[in-house]
């Protein structure tokens, strides 16, 4: 047997509500607000659709994706006042973060109606991020978090330390291990780098690095403009190119900038998505991500895509890229950050293209979303039907 709690088990639905599948439930699709969520929510359900579909959103407030569409087979619902309708309805579902609304609603209106759910905290379990308003999230987690947690069917981690995280919140609650994936057509053929230079043309002759996401304070902008700075004498050519809502980080890491003297190394394009992403990602030399904290980045599995080389922190939980020669994984601090990039800048052209190549075979080869799809699948049949504990619980126990 699975080992699942008989009441975690859906032996059937009211007969008054019509059974809508799998349901996915989220706070909102906004890419500026909520960053890689959003592509991950969009690529692990457009997977699931094409497996045999349809897969529903259902948000309690409003979404705005921009020029981001939805994947063929997917609904989007919301603002959905009626949440807990379609909950109930529901065979299974899978919530996305943790300390909002609709997992306080959802989760409660789940355990009501027997409905299986999962709860995927996207990087929100991270120690960082629980010292971030530290004292709110513990009080909630003791009163509504924790019993969401606690009661789930199964917990959907996104990277290895992320499995450890959830236990220490919800220690007898089983744990899934499907990482992010990525759709690796987008990234194949784009644009030359021309097509940006004519509109900035500050990046003609330079190495461009881009940092791609966010602009938090989480993501280690202060680290970057440091190594900026160290090496503005060596390597006079490098650039930055921001790409990315601002949220909060962006005057500092200015005024860092400007103090180094390096302010006019930066070019910011704000948030980017569909073919304007796709010319912001063709413009680059390399990629950096400098985070203290992370979930699963989705920018990094997409810079690989794109075959560039890259640079993370150890905060990004992707040991695989170091262990594939597909980049460089260093510490979050300052001199981490900067010996990584000036071993980065000085390598050979050729030495890079290795680099980028490695990347993107790993993720050729192990981070599609069609294969984390299969994985997450036989999470859902299990929550859903009981046997056998799937591979992705299997490897998260191993842990």
């Amino acid at each position: 047997m699975s080992g699942l709690a008989p009441s975690r088990l859906a032996p059937g639905k009211p007969s008054s509500a019509p059974s809508t599948g799998l349901l996915h439930c989220c706070n909102g699709l906004d890419p500026r607000r909520d960053g890689g969520m959003v592509p991950s929510i969009l690529g692990m359900t457009g997977a699931l659709a094409r497996r045999g579909g349809p897969i529903t959103i259902v948000t309690p407030t409003p979404s705005r994706l921009d020029g981001t569409e939805l994947p063929p087979g997917v609904e989007l619902l919301g603002p959905e006042t009626e949440l807990e309708g379609s909950i109930r309805s529901a065979e299974v579902v899978h919530f996305h973060g943790l300390w909002q609304g609709h997992t306080r609603r959802g989760a409660r209106a789940a355990r009501l109606a027997n409905v299986p759910y999962l709860v995927a905290a996207h990087g929100m379990a991270e120690p960082w991020a629980l010292k971030h308003k530290a004292l709110k999230k513990k009080v909630y987690t003791a009163l509504v978090e924790g019993k969401n947690l606690r009661r789930a069917s199964c917990l959907h981690a996104l990277a290895r330390p992320e499995v450890g995280h959830l236990r220490k919140l919800a220690p007898r609650t089983p744990i899934a291990l499907v990482p992010n994936g990525v759709d690796l057509g987008p990234f194949d053929d784009l644009p030359d780098r021309s097509a940006l230079e004519a509109e900035y043309p500050e990046l003609a002759g330079k190495f461009v690095l881009l940092f791609f996401g966010r602009l938090h304070v989480k993501k280690g902008l202060d680290l970057l403009a440091g190594a900026l700075g160290d090496l503005k004498s060596d390597h006079p050519d490098l650039h930055i190119l921001l790409a990315g809502n601002d949220d909060g980080a962006l005057a500092p890491f200015l005024a860092s900038a400007e103090a180094r003297g390096v302010a006019d190394r930066i070019t910011r394009v704000g948030h980017v998505s569909g073919e304007r992403a796709r010319r912001v990602w063709g413009a680059a030399d390399a990629f950096v991500l400098p985070s203290y904290s992370e979930g699963f980045s989705m920018a990094i599995l997409e810079a690989l895509a794109c075959r560039l080389p890259a640079l993370v922190t150890t905060a990004c939980h992707f040991p695989e890229l170091a262990h594939a020669d597909g980049g460089l994984v260093v510490e979050p601090t300052a001199e981490g950050v900067t010996r990584g990039l000036r071993d980065l800048l000085d390598r050979t052209a050729l030495e890079r293209r290795t680099l980028a190549e490695n990347g993107r075979k790993l993720v050729e080869t192990r981070y599609t979303w069609d294969r984390q799809a299969a994985r997450l699948a036989s999470v859902y049949d299990w929550v859903a039907g009981g046997g056998p504990a799937p591979e992705a619980v299997e490897d998260a126990r191993s842990i």
